[in-house]
């Protein structure tokens, strides 16, 4: 079965992070951008996702061994795009920053253990990797690696380590609880059948119970004159206890109530056409994650190395605002066209490579 709730919810990450980067990486801004918003639901989604997939494959009769195997290949070929992803369409000493494709790949992973362990296991490693997570920061001195505002290390073991576990941009601690959480209420929050009315009720009480927490500590933060000694901020890069707090509460809820007015209402006033290029972008949100790089990363390395010998000159100053937000715009209108012709002639993907690869 395939849940509209989940492809709007992909679709909306994916053309959240497309103009997030535009925005940033051509002009610098992230005053007004959604940023912090897309990769939560993208993490969140991934174990969701795999939550669905692990049970087409146990009612198809396929055997632990085969799960794990499948499992694992998915885990080592994300890891691999995400080093050639770094390496290529970034730079080649980026080639060790840990981004989200990274990440993804050590979910999977992750993910399979997982699925081995009792509930209750599951949620306290989610408890203590959000919680222990500002401890590790404080103790291998995060702010160190991000001097100049964006993360930077040394390629000796320790630093990669250090790197792909607390300071590079998604890290396994405290990202790690996003993906797991989805995995272990998407079953409640989806209403399959293993999942009571009860469990359900739980998991949006604690959805709200998150945000409505994250919003005290906000207001108490900005009212109060020790609210910003006693409180951290709002942060994505590290990713504060106020920040995991506040988006592990918002994708729960967002879950719940779009699959409560989408997939068990019908949602008749949404278009089809509409909800058709949702399906699409999320479908293919792999691929536009990797392309909407190249578009706009390439021709601004090769003017800064064609005018001043520099590919980085221009990195987030090369244009304003306005017109990094219309060029993502853009970009997401001619690629709607693309994934149609796509469609019709059944051209290979990022997505169906790794099915073909993997499976």
């Amino acid at each position: 079965m395939r849940y509209r709730s989940i492809d709007f919810m992909r679709s909306y990450a994916i053309v959240v992070m497309v103009i997030v980067h535009f925005l940033e990486n051509l002009s610098g801004t992230r005053e007004w951008s959604p940023d912090g918003f897309g990769a939560p639901i993208f993490t969140f989604l991934a174990g969701v996702s795999y939550r669905l997939w692990l049970f087409s494959r146990e009612s198809r009769g396929m055997t632990q061994e085969q799960i794990s195997r499948e499992t694992i290949r998915r885990g080592l070929f994300l890891i691999g795009l995400g080093f050639l992803f770094n390496g290529l369409i970034w730079l080649p000493e980026d080639l060790f920053t840990w981004d989200v494709l990274t990440f993804l790949g050590v979910t999977m992973c992750v993910l399979n253990v997982a699925r081995s362990m009792p509930a209750g296991a599951i949620l306290l490693t989610i408890g203590l990797s959000v919680c222990c997570s500002p401890v590790m920061q404080r103790l291998v001195d995060y702010p160190a690696y991000w001097s100049n505002g964006y993360f930077e290390t040394e390629w000796t073991l320790s630093e990669l380590l250090t790197g792909l576990l607390v300071t590079g941009y998604f890290p396994v601690f405290p990202w790690i609880a996003i993906p797991l959480s989805g995995f272990i209420a998407a079953p409640a929050l989806l209403g399959m059948s293993v999942a009571s009315n009860r469990e359900q009720k739980l998991w949006i009480i604690t959805g709200m119970s998150l945000v409505t927490l994250a919003l005290l500590l906000l207001v108490f933060r900005w009212t109060f004159a020790l609210g910003a000694l006693w409180i951290p901020a709002w942060t994505m890069y590290p990713a504060s206890l106020l920040y995991m707090t506040g988006v592990l509460g918002m994708v729960i809820l967002l879950q719940s109530g779009l699959h409560r007015w989408i997939d068990e209402r019908g949602a008749a006033w949404i278009p089809e056409g509409f909800y058709r290029r949702a399906r699409r972008f999320s479908q293919y949100s792999l691929s536009i994650y990797l392309l909407h790089h190249i578009v706009h990363l390439w021709p601004l390395w090769m003017y800064g190395y064609y005018t001043a010998g520099d590919p980085t000159l221009y990195w987030g100053t090369v244009l304003s605002w306005w017109p990094s937000f219309f060029l993502a715009i853009a970009f997401l209108v001619c690629c709607d066209w693309l994934l149609g012709l796509v469609e019709r002639h059944r051209i290979v993907t990022v997505e169906s490579l790794m099915r073909w690869l993997c499976e």
